[in-house]
């Protein structure tokens, strides 16, 4: 076999592969011998007629044709062995020629995992602000936590701004009934009522069960023609007046509020300080994990495949599509309300696909070289973690039972998905322990060669690496291999999934 390589642009191979005729020859020898034992020939048993008679009944061209076209699947995966590359679609053949030497030539295009030249990401500094929680912050949030908990009562003096009221009313236009403009049970905040904020100021003291008269005069201008410059009354009938109480921070409210777990307000500040605190930390390595992304695309060099990058935008886009259907807009309506055109839009999510292919491609070359990849045995711990999730006990369920479990989450994608998130985590965290992170204010950790030197001469100072929280990873692309097997029209592999319209912020590129 004779293999010729041609890169193109956009991480396209043209692979032209040569089959010497003795194999074809060998091939057509076997499907010859295949086909005469089906030939009911007359006087012979099947398969034992004269070769004569036989070739006269099987086409010698047909027989050709098939040899080569199986021949054609064998070699166009040994070809790929043999030249190492990685496929991510199936390929198509866009050339075959039989050769006057009984040899056949075809030229094979498929789309191969671009060659990604990482930077040095043990080499990637990274400082940051850490984030910290003043006492200011943890009042601010148990006052929120006393907004939550407030109460909602009815009263009978009258009505305040703020209190919760339902009325009754009927309207007369220039003395005459105006049913168009009758309510019954009409809810509202007092103070912040925008349909008829007349209710406002004119509710103001009166109890439930009283009656109130609102008069309003329409300008000329109104946008109901019916009402415009006229006067109006309004008889408002009070049938409900609730107000909201907020608790008191005292040491039982903490009780309530927690479950128990605080005992008084001091054990609860330090509960909400302990939480704010594991948030900030949560969202401070978010943002070192952006940074440390960015750095890295940013200092990668490929090729975007651009069949991934169109599967990309067709998801992102089907996306954006089922959301507006289900908000029931038009993509011109979304469009309108974003102050943009349909055309700006779909421009904005192709560079999005771009980048997340980007983002994909490298964070895959990452884990190539670094031998990174999910066994069985962690799907598996996945499958279980769900069982868990879902209320079941996992060692209680037996093995057929988590067989099956495991099929239906493969077969719904969600165990791809899972496992993806995982091997997401893999790579950003291996990252994390290569590259050189400090909060501002901090010395760095000291280097490999700061390690070899001998004790005295280390920094006196020198302090570790802030260890961080974990959090969980922005779902990274399928890497499922795409069927080496070539075709003869070209229907590309749908792309890796990515992580949602709008991903994490560790993912962020």
């Amino acid at each position: 076999m004779q293999v010729a390589l041609e890169r193109r642009p956009g991480s396209i191979a043209a692979l032209t592969v040569t089959i010497e005729p003795v194999e074809i020859a060998a091939r057509v020898e076997q499907l010859f011998q295949k086909y005469a034992r089906r030939v009911n020939i007359p006087g012979f048993r099947p398969g034992k007629a004269p070769r004569r008679l036989l070739e006269e009944r099987i086409s010698p061209d047909s027989l050709r044709m098939e040899a080569v076209e199986s021949l054609i699947d064998v070699h166009y995966k040994a070809a790929l062995a043999q030249l190492e590359l990685e496929p991510l679609e199936r390929g198509e053949i866009e050339d075959l020629n039989m050769n006057d030497d009984g040899s056949v030539t075809f030229v094979a295009i498929v789309t191969i995992r671009p060659q990604v030249t990482l930077p040095d990401y043990s080499a990637i500094t990274i400082t940051h602000e850490a984030t910290t929680v003043s006492d200011e912050q943890v009042a601010a949030q148990i006052e929120q936590y006393r907004e939550h908990t407030a109460e909602y009562a009815d009263v009978e003096d009258g009505i305040q701004t703020g209190d919760y009221v339902t009325v009754d009313y009927t309207m007369t236009v220039d003395g005459q009934p105006y049913p168009e403009g009758d309510a019954s049970g009409y809810p509202l905040e007092v103070g912040t009522d925008t349909f008829f904020p007349q209710l406002n100021d004119g509710l103001i003291g009166v109890k439930a069960g009283e009656t109130a008269t609102l008069a309003v005069d329409y300008p000329t201008d109104y946008s109901n023609a019916d009402l415009a410059g006229k006067h109006a009354d309004f008889t408002v009938t009070v049938l409900q007046v609730r107000r909201r109480t907020v608790p008191e921070a005292t040491d039982a409210w903490a009780q309530m509020v927690t479950g128990g777990q605080a005992q008084n307000m001091d054990e609860l500040r330090e509960i909400v300080s302990q939480n704010m605190t594991r948030s900030a930390d949560e969202s401070d390595r978010e943002a070192v994990r952006a940074d440390l992304i960015r750095q890295l695309v940013e200092g990668s060099e490929l090729e975007l495949p651009e069949f991934m990058v169109d599967e990309e935008y067709e998801h992102l886009m089907e996306q954006l599509r089922h959301q507006l259907s289900h908000d029931h807009m038009s993509m011109e309506d979304y469009a309108n309300m974003m102050g943009a055109t349909v055309a700006s839009i779909e421009q904005e999510r192709r560079v999005l696909a771009r980048d997340y292919v980007r983002r994909s491609l490298v964070l895959q070359e990452v884990a190539r070289r670094e031998d990174i990849s999910i066994a069985d045995e962690e799907l598996d711990m996945l499958v279980r973690m769900v069982a868990m999730s879902s209320g079941q006990a996992p060692n209680e369920m037996s093995r057929s039972a988590l067989r099956r479990m495991r099929k239906e989450l493969e077969e719904s994608g969600h165990l791809n998905h899972l496992a993806s998130r995982l091997f997401h985590e893999k790579v950003l965290s291996l990252l994390e322990s290569k590259a050189t992170i400090t909060v501002a204010g901090q010395e760095a950790p000291p280097t490999d060669a700061d390690a070899a030197a001998p004790a005295e001469e280390a920094p006196a100072e020198a302090k570790p690496k802030r260890k961080k929280k974990a959090a969980d990873a922005a779902p990274a692309e399928d890497t499922a291999e795409p069927e080496a097997k070539p075709k003869k029209k070209r229907a590309a592999k749908k792309a890796a999934e990515e992580a949602p319209a709008s991903p994490d912020a560790e993912s962020a590129g």
